[in-house]
């Protein structure tokens, strides 16, 4: 499996993959890092250099050309909310980043508000 290949499905697993002090760091759903777990130690070093430069090309989704649908910034802030208030993780990682970090979920969601 190659270094890309396992981005995108730690992605569509909710897992965040991070480079930390030149070390990979997964964070989000506990039962989906455990399942990548040996996956993620056989190519930590692949992951490492993938997660170190940009993509030089976009990852295949949708194409680069398309325009971004229109977001109302109500429904991320609700959508964000509703997760929030129901995950522990995230309530914790609201408080301030001593407490950790968001989970994948939380985290992209709060990404999507920030961005709108």
């Amino acid at each position: 499996m190659s270094a890309q290949a396992l981005i995108r499905q730690a992605q569509a697993s909710g897992v965040a993959l991070r480079l930390v002090g030149g070390k990979v760091k997964a964070s989000g759903p506990r039962e989906a890092v455990a399942r990548l777990l040996v996956p993620l130690r056989e190519h930590r070093a692949a992951l490492a250099d993938a997660l170190q430069v940009e993509p030089k090309e976009p990852l295949p989704g949708k194409p680069a050309d398309a325009a971004p649908e229109p977001v109302d910034w109500h429904a991320l802030d609700a959508a964000y909310l509703a997760h929030h208030f129901n995950c522990p993780t995230c309530i914790a990682a609201g408080r301030g980043s001593r407490y950790g970090f968001r989970c994948g979920t939380g985290a992209a969601l709060w990404r999507a508000y920030l961005d709108k």
